[in-house]
Protein backbone atom coordinates (compact mmCIF):
# COMPACT_ATOMS: atom_id res chain seq x y z
CA UNK A 1 0.00 0.00 0.00
CA UNK A 2 2.63 2.33 0.81
CA UNK A 3 4.28 2.14 -3.02
CA UNK A 4 0.59 2.91 -4.52
CA UNK A 5 0.40 5.83 -2.06
CA UNK A 6 3.43 6.83 -3.12
CA UNK A 7 2.63 6.62 -6.67
CA UNK A 8 -0.42 8.60 -6.01
CA UNK A 9 1.00 11.40 -4.58
CA UNK A 10 4.04 11.64 -6.39
CA UNK A 11 4.54 15.22 -8.50
CA UNK A 12 6.30 13.18 -10.90
CA UNK A 13 3.32 10.64 -11.42
CA UNK A 14 0.85 13.31 -11.51
CA UNK A 15 2.28 15.13 -14.32
CA UNK A 16 2.57 10.96 -16.19
CA UNK A 17 -0.84 10.48 -15.78
CA UNK A 18 -1.75 13.81 -16.95
CA UNK A 19 0.39 12.60 -20.15
CA UNK A 20 -0.75 9.34 -19.72
CA UNK A 21 -4.25 10.08 -20.10
CA UNK A 22 -4.10 11.33 -23.53
CA UNK A 23 -1.67 8.64 -24.47
CA UNK A 24 -4.13 5.74 -23.40
CA UNK A 25 -6.77 7.73 -24.94
CA UNK A 26 -5.57 8.23 -27.61
CA UNK A 27 -4.47 4.70 -28.02
CA UNK A 28 -7.99 3.66 -27.54
CA UNK A 29 -9.68 5.10 -30.17
CA UNK A 30 -6.50 3.56 -32.78
CA UNK A 31 -7.14 0.05 -31.15
CA UNK A 32 -10.63 0.52 -31.22
CA UNK A 33 -10.87 1.44 -35.18
CA UNK A 34 -8.50 -1.18 -35.76
CA UNK A 35 -10.92 -3.76 -36.34
CA UNK A 36 -12.36 -1.35 -39.27
CA UNK A 37 -9.44 -0.56 -41.02
CA UNK A 38 -8.26 -3.96 -41.12
CA UNK A 39 -11.33 -5.27 -43.30
CA UNK A 40 -10.97 -2.32 -45.29
CA UNK A 41 -6.96 -2.26 -46.02
CA UNK A 42 -5.62 -5.13 -46.81
CA UNK A 43 -2.45 -6.47 -44.80
CA UNK A 44 -0.20 -5.23 -48.26
CA UNK A 45 -1.63 -2.15 -47.77
CA UNK A 46 -0.29 -1.99 -44.41
CA UNK A 47 3.15 -3.12 -45.56
CA UNK A 48 3.59 -0.20 -47.81
CA UNK A 49 2.14 2.26 -44.85
CA UNK A 50 4.65 0.75 -43.20
CA UNK A 51 7.68 1.18 -45.44
CA UNK A 52 6.59 5.09 -45.84
CA UNK A 53 6.51 5.41 -42.54
CA UNK A 54 9.76 3.86 -41.63
CA UNK A 55 10.94 6.02 -44.12
CA UNK A 56 9.70 9.30 -42.44
CA UNK A 57 11.13 8.00 -38.74
CA UNK A 58 14.84 7.54 -40.19
CA UNK A 59 14.78 10.45 -41.53
CA UNK A 60 13.09 12.92 -39.14
CA UNK A 61 15.72 12.18 -36.44
CA UNK A 62 17.52 14.26 -38.40
CA UNK A 63 15.02 16.82 -40.06
CA UNK A 64 16.74 19.52 -37.79
CA UNK A 65 19.82 17.93 -37.31
CA UNK A 66 19.27 17.14 -33.72
CA UNK A 67 19.23 20.82 -32.38
CA UNK A 68 15.65 20.53 -31.16
CA UNK A 69 17.07 18.07 -28.12
CA UNK A 70 18.87 21.21 -26.87
CA UNK A 71 15.51 23.34 -26.28
CA UNK A 72 14.92 21.78 -22.88
CA UNK A 73 18.05 23.09 -21.61
CA UNK A 74 19.19 26.26 -21.69
CA UNK A 75 18.37 28.65 -18.24
CA UNK A 76 16.94 31.66 -20.88
CA UNK A 77 13.67 31.07 -22.48
CA UNK A 78 14.93 33.60 -24.73
CA UNK A 79 17.77 31.10 -25.66
CA UNK A 80 15.47 28.04 -26.26
CA UNK A 81 13.38 30.38 -28.59
CA UNK A 82 15.91 30.90 -30.84
CA UNK A 83 16.87 27.16 -30.61
CA UNK A 84 13.03 26.38 -31.98
CA UNK A 85 13.55 28.67 -34.88
CA UNK A 86 16.84 27.26 -35.80
CA UNK A 87 14.91 23.81 -35.51
CA UNK A 88 12.06 25.15 -37.52
CA UNK A 89 14.34 26.59 -40.41
CA UNK A 90 16.35 23.74 -40.76
CA UNK A 91 13.14 21.26 -40.78
CA UNK A 92 11.64 22.79 -43.81
CA UNK A 93 15.22 22.43 -45.79
CA UNK A 94 16.05 18.99 -45.12
CA UNK A 95 12.17 18.47 -45.50
CA UNK A 96 12.01 19.16 -48.97
CA UNK A 97 15.59 17.11 -49.42
CA UNK A 98 13.97 14.59 -48.30
CA UNK A 99 11.24 14.75 -50.53
CA UNK A 100 13.89 14.94 -53.86
CA UNK A 101 15.72 11.97 -52.47
CA UNK A 102 12.48 9.90 -52.18
CA UNK A 103 11.35 11.16 -55.75
CA UNK A 104 15.16 9.22 -56.56
CA UNK A 105 14.15 5.96 -55.31
CA UNK A 106 11.21 5.70 -56.06
CA UNK A 107 11.70 2.91 -58.53
CA UNK A 108 13.62 0.49 -56.26
CA UNK A 109 10.84 0.87 -53.84
CA UNK A 110 8.30 0.23 -56.60
CA UNK A 111 9.91 -2.87 -57.31
CA UNK A 112 10.00 -3.82 -53.39
CA UNK A 113 6.35 -2.68 -52.54
CA UNK A 114 5.25 -4.21 -56.11
CA UNK A 115 3.40 -0.62 -55.91
CA UNK A 116 3.72 0.91 -59.59
CA UNK A 117 2.50 4.90 -58.37
CA UNK A 118 5.33 5.73 -55.41
CA UNK A 119 6.31 8.23 -57.63
CA UNK A 120 3.62 10.07 -56.96
CA UNK A 121 4.24 10.22 -53.20
CA UNK A 122 6.93 12.42 -53.31
CA UNK A 123 5.40 15.59 -52.63
CA UNK A 124 3.47 14.19 -49.82
CA UNK A 125 7.21 12.75 -48.08
CA UNK A 126 7.58 15.98 -47.80
CA UNK A 127 4.66 17.25 -46.16
CA UNK A 128 5.18 14.33 -43.84
CA UNK A 129 8.66 15.50 -43.05
CA UNK A 130 7.43 18.71 -42.13
CA UNK A 131 4.48 17.77 -40.37
CA UNK A 132 6.58 15.33 -37.93
CA UNK A 133 9.08 17.63 -37.74
CA UNK A 134 7.60 20.40 -36.42
CA UNK A 135 5.15 18.36 -34.34
CA UNK A 136 8.77 16.94 -32.83
CA UNK A 137 10.29 20.42 -32.37
CA UNK A 138 7.43 22.11 -30.74
CA UNK A 139 6.73 19.22 -28.54
CA UNK A 140 10.12 19.85 -26.97
CA UNK A 141 9.09 23.62 -26.31
CA UNK A 142 6.07 22.67 -24.33
CA UNK A 143 7.89 19.94 -22.30
CA UNK A 144 9.83 22.78 -21.60
CA UNK A 145 7.47 24.82 -20.35
CA UNK A 146 5.66 21.73 -18.27
CA UNK A 147 2.70 22.71 -20.46
CA UNK A 148 1.70 18.69 -20.33
CA UNK A 149 -2.20 19.15 -20.56
CA UNK A 150 -1.63 20.37 -23.61
CA UNK A 151 0.23 17.80 -24.77
CA UNK A 152 -2.37 15.39 -23.65
CA UNK A 153 -4.60 16.75 -25.75
CA UNK A 154 -2.76 17.04 -28.26
CA UNK A 155 -1.99 13.53 -28.46
CA UNK A 156 -5.87 12.31 -28.42
CA UNK A 157 -6.45 15.03 -31.19
CA UNK A 158 -3.97 13.69 -33.47
CA UNK A 159 -5.55 10.06 -33.44
CA UNK A 160 -8.49 11.45 -34.23
CA UNK A 161 -7.83 13.40 -36.96
CA UNK A 162 -5.78 10.70 -38.18
CA UNK A 163 -7.97 7.56 -38.10
CA UNK A 164 -11.47 9.40 -39.26
CA UNK A 165 -9.21 10.59 -42.28
CA UNK A 166 -8.03 6.93 -43.24
CA UNK A 167 -11.53 5.69 -42.51
CA UNK A 168 -13.13 7.87 -44.86
CA UNK A 169 -10.59 7.56 -47.47
CA UNK A 170 -10.94 3.96 -47.54
CA UNK A 171 -13.89 4.60 -49.47
CA UNK A 172 -12.43 6.14 -52.26
CA UNK A 173 -10.17 2.86 -52.84
CA UNK A 174 -7.00 4.66 -52.63
CA UNK A 175 -5.47 1.10 -50.81
CA UNK A 176 -2.04 2.43 -49.12
CA UNK A 177 -2.64 6.15 -50.14
CA UNK A 178 -5.31 6.15 -47.78
CA UNK A 179 -3.75 5.40 -44.54
CA UNK A 180 -0.61 7.63 -45.37
CA UNK A 181 -2.74 10.62 -46.29
CA UNK A 182 -4.41 10.26 -42.56
CA UNK A 183 -1.35 9.95 -40.89
CA UNK A 184 -0.17 13.24 -42.68
CA UNK A 185 -3.96 14.91 -41.45
CA UNK A 186 -3.05 13.64 -38.12
CA UNK A 187 0.67 14.96 -37.31
CA UNK A 188 -0.28 18.60 -39.31
CA UNK A 189 -3.10 18.80 -36.64
CA UNK A 190 -0.96 18.52 -33.51
CA UNK A 191 1.48 20.87 -35.22
CA UNK A 192 -1.32 23.60 -35.45
CA UNK A 193 -1.95 23.43 -31.33
CA UNK A 194 1.56 23.40 -30.32
CA UNK A 195 2.48 26.24 -32.81
CA UNK A 196 0.17 28.66 -30.60
CA UNK A 197 1.42 28.11 -27.90
CA UNK A 198 4.79 28.95 -28.84
CA UNK A 199 4.08 31.92 -30.42
CA UNK A 200 2.02 32.85 -27.82
CA UNK A 201 5.50 32.72 -25.32
CA UNK A 202 7.17 34.69 -27.72
CA UNK A 203 4.41 37.62 -27.89
CA UNK A 204 4.59 37.42 -24.30
CA UNK A 205 7.91 37.69 -23.33
CA UNK A 206 8.94 39.42 -26.30
CA UNK A 207 11.38 36.54 -27.45
CA UNK A 208 11.75 37.63 -31.05
CA UNK A 209 14.64 35.70 -33.01
CA UNK A 210 17.01 37.53 -35.34
CA UNK A 211 19.53 35.63 -37.31
CA UNK A 212 22.28 36.21 -34.95
CA UNK A 213 20.87 34.99 -32.20
CA UNK A 214 19.93 31.56 -34.44
CA UNK A 215 23.93 31.52 -35.34
CA UNK A 216 25.07 31.95 -31.90
CA UNK A 217 22.55 28.76 -30.92
CA UNK A 218 23.63 26.80 -33.72
CA UNK A 219 27.61 27.26 -32.50
CA UNK A 220 27.01 26.89 -28.55
CA UNK A 221 24.96 23.51 -29.35
CA UNK A 222 27.02 22.42 -32.63
CA UNK A 223 27.75 19.34 -30.57
CA UNK A 224 24.14 18.07 -31.15
CA UNK A 225 24.60 17.50 -35.36
CA UNK A 226 28.45 16.43 -35.01
CA UNK A 227 27.74 13.51 -32.47
CA UNK A 228 24.14 13.25 -31.53
CA UNK A 229 22.66 13.35 -35.02
CA UNK A 230 24.65 10.14 -35.75
CA UNK A 231 23.91 8.07 -32.70
CA UNK A 232 19.95 9.35 -33.21
CA UNK A 233 20.51 7.84 -37.29
CA UNK A 234 21.46 4.37 -36.04
CA UNK A 235 18.81 4.32 -33.03
CA UNK A 236 16.19 5.18 -35.68
CA UNK A 237 17.75 2.80 -38.44
CA UNK A 238 17.93 0.21 -35.50
CA UNK A 239 13.98 0.91 -35.02
CA UNK A 240 12.57 1.46 -38.41
CA UNK A 241 15.15 -0.84 -40.81
CA UNK A 242 13.57 -3.94 -39.93
CA UNK A 243 10.13 -2.82 -41.51
CA UNK A 244 11.93 -2.27 -44.65
CA UNK A 245 13.96 -5.47 -44.45
CA UNK A 246 10.99 -7.47 -43.93
CA UNK A 247 9.17 -6.10 -47.07
CA UNK A 248 11.86 -6.88 -49.13
CA UNK A 249 12.75 -10.50 -48.17
CA UNK A 250 9.00 -11.40 -47.61
CA UNK A 251 6.81 -9.16 -49.58
CA UNK A 252 4.51 -6.12 -48.05
CA UNK A 253 2.29 -8.99 -46.89
CA UNK A 254 4.39 -9.90 -44.12
CA UNK A 255 5.39 -6.15 -43.48
CA UNK A 256 1.82 -5.82 -42.72
CA UNK A 257 1.39 -8.70 -39.97
CA UNK A 258 4.31 -7.43 -38.27
CA UNK A 259 3.44 -3.51 -38.29
CA UNK A 260 -0.16 -4.49 -36.74
CA UNK A 261 2.10 -6.20 -34.55
CA UNK A 262 4.33 -3.00 -33.58
CA UNK A 263 1.04 -1.11 -33.80
CA UNK A 264 -1.02 -3.85 -31.39
CA UNK A 265 1.40 -4.08 -29.23
CA UNK A 266 4.15 -1.35 -29.75
CA UNK A 267 2.10 1.66 -29.98
CA UNK A 268 0.67 1.64 -26.23
CA UNK A 269 4.11 0.78 -24.87
CA UNK A 270 5.98 3.13 -26.78
CA UNK A 271 3.87 6.39 -26.09
CA UNK A 272 2.91 5.48 -22.16
CA UNK A 273 6.81 5.34 -21.90
CA UNK A 274 7.26 8.40 -23.64
CA UNK A 275 4.76 9.62 -20.96
CA UNK A 276 6.69 8.71 -18.04
CA UNK A 277 10.46 9.86 -20.16
CA UNK A 278 9.00 13.48 -21.11
CA UNK A 279 8.08 14.05 -17.06
CA UNK A 280 11.36 12.23 -16.31
CA UNK A 281 13.56 14.62 -18.60
CA UNK A 282 11.53 17.77 -16.60
CA UNK A 283 12.66 16.28 -13.25
CA UNK A 284 15.90 15.16 -14.06
CA UNK A 285 16.95 18.60 -15.77
CA UNK A 286 15.73 20.13 -12.39
CA UNK A 287 17.92 17.72 -10.44
CA UNK A 288 21.09 18.76 -12.69
CA UNK A 289 20.77 22.33 -12.09
CA UNK A 290 19.54 22.40 -8.10
CA UNK A 291 21.07 18.79 -6.49
CA UNK A 292 22.52 15.78 -8.76
CA UNK A 293 22.61 13.44 -5.71
CA UNK A 294 18.37 13.62 -6.37
CA UNK A 295 18.86 12.04 -10.10
CA UNK A 296 20.23 8.21 -8.73
CA UNK A 297 16.87 8.02 -6.81
CA UNK A 298 14.88 9.05 -9.61
CA UNK A 299 16.28 6.85 -12.04
CA UNK A 300 15.88 3.58 -9.98
CA UNK A 301 12.23 4.37 -9.10
CA UNK A 302 10.95 5.27 -12.61
CA UNK A 303 13.02 2.12 -14.01
CA UNK A 304 10.94 0.00 -11.08
CA UNK A 305 7.51 1.80 -11.72
CA UNK A 306 8.27 1.06 -15.80
CA UNK A 307 8.69 -2.85 -14.88
CA UNK A 308 5.67 -3.29 -12.88
CA UNK A 309 3.62 -1.78 -15.08
CA UNK A 310 5.17 -3.35 -18.37
CA UNK A 311 4.35 -6.80 -16.83
CA UNK A 312 0.93 -6.13 -16.76
CA UNK A 313 0.37 -4.11 -19.51
CA UNK A 314 2.37 -6.70 -21.91
CA UNK A 315 1.49 -9.27 -20.09
CA UNK A 316 -2.59 -8.64 -20.71
CA UNK A 317 -1.72 -8.00 -24.66
CA UNK A 318 0.10 -11.52 -24.55
CA UNK A 319 -2.63 -13.75 -23.45
CA UNK A 320 -5.77 -11.82 -24.93
CA UNK A 321 -4.15 -10.68 -28.28
CA UNK A 322 -4.17 -13.85 -29.94
CA UNK A 323 -7.21 -15.15 -28.73
CA UNK A 324 -9.08 -11.72 -30.13
CA UNK A 325 -7.45 -11.48 -33.16
CA UNK A 326 -9.01 -14.14 -35.12
CA UNK A 327 -12.55 -12.41 -33.81
CA UNK A 328 -11.90 -8.62 -34.51
CA UNK A 329 -10.09 -9.20 -37.30
CA UNK A 330 -10.61 -12.47 -39.66
CA UNK A 331 -8.57 -15.08 -40.89
CA UNK A 332 -6.33 -12.80 -43.08
CA UNK A 333 -5.06 -11.51 -39.75
CA UNK A 334 -4.33 -14.28 -37.44
CA UNK A 335 -0.77 -14.66 -37.82
CA UNK A 336 -0.36 -11.24 -36.17
CA UNK A 337 -1.02 -13.32 -33.09
CA UNK A 338 1.98 -15.46 -33.32
CA UNK A 339 3.81 -12.08 -34.03
CA UNK A 340 2.86 -10.72 -30.86
CA UNK A 341 3.75 -13.13 -28.74
CA UNK A 342 7.48 -13.67 -30.67
CA UNK A 343 8.00 -9.75 -30.08
CA UNK A 344 6.57 -9.41 -26.61
CA UNK A 345 10.54 -9.55 -24.55
CA UNK A 346 11.73 -7.10 -27.02
CA UNK A 347 8.51 -4.39 -25.87
CA UNK A 348 9.41 -4.92 -22.40
CA UNK A 349 12.89 -3.97 -22.23
CA UNK A 350 12.60 -1.45 -24.91
CA UNK A 351 9.66 0.13 -22.67
CA UNK A 352 11.60 0.39 -19.69
CA UNK A 353 15.12 1.30 -21.30
CA UNK A 354 12.98 3.81 -23.06
CA UNK A 355 11.24 5.09 -20.37
CA UNK A 356 15.01 6.66 -18.95
CA UNK A 357 16.13 6.86 -22.69
CA UNK A 358 17.43 10.41 -22.19
CA UNK A 359 20.15 9.39 -19.40
CA UNK A 360 22.67 9.63 -21.73
CA UNK A 361 22.06 12.93 -23.53
CA UNK A 362 21.52 14.25 -20.84
CA UNK A 363 24.38 13.32 -18.73
CA UNK A 364 26.11 14.62 -22.16
CA UNK A 365 27.71 11.00 -22.27
CA UNK A 366 26.52 10.96 -26.21
CA UNK A 367 29.62 8.81 -26.51
CA UNK A 368 28.41 5.75 -24.76
CA UNK A 369 24.74 6.47 -26.88
CA UNK A 370 27.03 6.46 -30.13
CA UNK A 371 28.92 3.09 -28.90
CA UNK A 372 25.12 1.59 -28.15
CA UNK A 373 23.31 2.12 -31.46
CA UNK A 374 26.70 1.12 -33.17
CA UNK A 375 26.49 -2.60 -31.56
CA UNK A 376 22.53 -2.10 -31.60
CA UNK A 377 22.49 -1.66 -35.26
CA UNK A 378 25.03 -4.32 -36.18
CA UNK A 379 23.07 -6.85 -34.46
CA UNK A 380 19.73 -6.15 -35.36
CA UNK A 381 21.07 -6.32 -39.16
CA UNK A 382 22.99 -9.23 -38.64
CA UNK A 383 20.46 -11.48 -37.53
CA UNK A 384 17.74 -10.54 -40.79
CA UNK A 385 21.14 -10.84 -43.10
CA UNK A 386 21.22 -14.20 -41.22
CA UNK A 387 18.03 -15.13 -41.00
CA UNK A 388 18.02 -14.14 -45.26
CA UNK A 389 21.13 -16.58 -45.43
CA UNK A 390 19.96 -19.40 -43.82
CA UNK A 391 16.41 -18.86 -45.76
CA UNK A 392 14.67 -19.09 -42.56
CA UNK A 393 11.08 -18.31 -42.42
CA UNK A 394 9.54 -15.29 -41.74
CA UNK A 395 8.65 -16.15 -38.15
CA UNK A 396 11.95 -17.02 -37.34
CA UNK A 397 13.29 -14.31 -38.77
CA UNK A 398 11.18 -12.15 -37.17
CA UNK A 399 12.56 -14.32 -33.28
CA UNK A 400 16.49 -13.34 -34.19
CA UNK A 401 15.07 -9.39 -34.80
CA UNK A 402 13.29 -9.47 -31.54
CA UNK A 403 16.12 -11.03 -29.27
CA UNK A 404 18.73 -9.34 -31.01
CA UNK A 405 16.98 -5.87 -30.44
CA UNK A 406 16.10 -7.09 -26.78
CA UNK A 407 19.95 -7.38 -26.40
CA UNK A 408 20.11 -3.70 -27.40
CA UNK A 409 17.80 -1.93 -25.17
CA UNK A 410 19.50 -4.17 -22.34
CA UNK A 411 22.85 -2.76 -23.43
CA UNK A 412 21.45 0.76 -23.04
CA UNK A 413 19.64 0.48 -19.94
CA UNK A 414 22.71 -0.86 -18.28
CA UNK A 415 25.00 2.02 -20.20
CA UNK A 416 22.24 4.65 -18.59
CA UNK A 417 22.53 3.06 -15.35
CA UNK A 418 26.53 3.20 -15.48
CA UNK A 419 26.26 7.72 -16.37
CA UNK A 420 23.92 7.93 -13.53
CA UNK A 421 26.11 6.43 -11.03
CA UNK A 422 29.06 8.67 -12.01
CA UNK A 423 26.60 11.34 -11.41
CA UNK A 424 25.81 10.08 -7.98
CA UNK A 425 29.57 10.32 -7.05
CA UNK A 426 29.43 13.76 -7.93
CA UNK A 427 29.28 16.48 -5.32
CA UNK A 428 26.48 18.65 -5.69
CA UNK A 429 26.66 21.54 -7.91
CA UNK A 430 30.32 19.81 -9.35
CA UNK A 431 28.12 18.09 -12.38
CA UNK A 432 26.16 21.73 -12.68
CA UNK A 433 29.39 23.46 -13.60
CA UNK A 434 30.16 21.48 -16.15
CA UNK A 435 26.74 21.03 -18.09
CA UNK A 436 26.95 25.28 -18.29
CA UNK A 437 29.95 24.77 -20.61
CA UNK A 438 29.41 21.34 -22.26
CA UNK A 439 26.39 20.83 -25.29
CA UNK A 440 24.09 17.95 -23.38
CA UNK A 441 21.68 16.41 -25.58
CA UNK A 442 18.72 14.70 -24.54
CA UNK A 443 18.55 11.21 -27.01
CA UNK A 444 15.50 10.15 -28.69
CA UNK A 445 13.39 7.13 -27.75
CA UNK A 446 13.66 3.90 -30.19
Amino acid sequence: MKYFKGLSLSQFMRNVFILARGTVFSQIIILATLPVLTRLYSPSDFGIYSVYVSMIGIVLVVVSLSYEMAIPLPSSDRTASSIVSLSLCLCVIISLLGGIGFYVLHHQLSTWMDEPDMQSYSILFTLSLLGAGGHQILNLWSIRKEYFGPLSRTKYIQSISQVSSQLLLSLTSMGPLGLIIGELLGRVTGVWSQWRLWRRDVKREHMYTSWTDMKESAHRYRKFPLLSSWSNVLNSIGLFLPNIILAAMYGPYVAGLYTMSQRFLGAPIILISLSVNQVYLSEFAIHLNQDTSKIYPLFKSTVKKTFFIGILVIGGIVVFAPILFHFLFGNTWEKTGDFIRILSIMYLSQFIANSVGSTLGVAERQDLHLYREVFRILIILGSLLLARYTKQSAEMAVVFLSAASTLGYVLHLVLSWVAVLRMKRNKKGEYETGASTKAGSVIKMG
